[in-house]
């Protein structure tokens, strides 16, 4: 039977256009993904369509775990230095109880009272409190003016 174009579907495969992807390439988008960029920034960054690297992670699982671990690396290094932080400001500590733990987040435990003021979630209370004071001079709280 002849071909039926003339060339085997082998060297119609080679006649696409040339890949962009390298080593240098995948490095690139790695170092961005480290870096905290997003997968459609670490694509431009590397000079390819943001669909282009999609359709690279989704062929390649080993490249797929890689950009994964890269992007890993850098909530790691944010999580790290936020924990760094805790020591210096409580105040970062409720921030991440709030991200973390659904307990913790001000828009499910914030109410507001029937009387039509806000309240404070009890468990911010409770770390304010517990939270060391500083030399800073301090002014009266203002008064609370019920206003219905």
């Amino acid at each position: 039977m002849p071909k039926r174009w003339g060339k085997s579907s082998h060297e119609m495969a080679k006649m696409g256009r040339p890949t962009k992807r390298s080593d240098e390439t995948d490095a690139e988008i790695l170092d961005c993904l480290r870096l905290g960029m997003s997968r459609h920034s670490a694509a431009k960054y590397a000079k390819i369509d943001h669909e282009t690297l999609s359709r690279w992670i989704k062929r390649d699982a080993t490249f797929a775990r890689e950009c994964d671990r890269a992007g890993a690396e850098f909530e790691r290094e944010l999580v790290q230095a936020a924990r760094d932080g805790v020591a210096k400001s409580p105040k970062v500590a409720i921030d991440l109880l709030e991200r973390r733990c659904p307990s913790w987040n001000k828009d499910n435990t914030s109410q507001v009272a029937a009387n039509g003021r806000n309240t404070i979630a009890p468990a911010l209370v409770i770390a304010l409190m517990r939270a060391p004071e500083t030399n800073a001079k301090r002014t009266p709280a203002p008064e609370v003016i019920d206003v219905q």
